[in-house]
């Protein structure tokens, strides 16, 4: 599984893990909306491969979406915004999530089967 390191979500957002657990390789962030009471809380594990989404509006969770079958995850910027891709190798189907940070919260996430 292939990700951003620790450094590379620093400098590409500002953000530092609130939790690291080097046996699992897992790292989890949150990352608050700047134009409402909306936050995100993502985490992914290279040992597990799998990455999840919480995402809440004034404490309140609205959504929790987790996954396994990480292949990677990378750093976008592009005209919708900036955030993380997702990748995942499932069988007999596409998978992807797209987490975008910035202007503001929004999370993406799709499989589409080739049967």
């Amino acid at each position: 599984m292939k990700f951003p390191s620790e450094d590379d979500f620093l400098e590409e957002f500002g953000i530092v893990p609130i939790e690291v657990d080097q046996s699992l390789a897992l790292c989890r962030y949150k990352v608050k909306s700047k134009n409402s009471e909306l936050e995100l809380d993502f985490s992914f594990s290279a040992v597990m491969e799998s990455f999840q989404v919480v995402l809440k509006l004034a404490q309140q969770v609205l959504a929790t979406i987790s996954s396994e079958g990480v292949e990677t995850i990378e750093v976008v910027r592009d005209r919708s915004g900036a955030g993380i891709r997702v990748v995942f190798n499932m069988r007999d189907s596409i998978s992807e999530a797209r987490v975008i940070f910035e202007p503001d919260l929004n999370c993406r996430w799709w499989t589409l089967c080739n049967a």
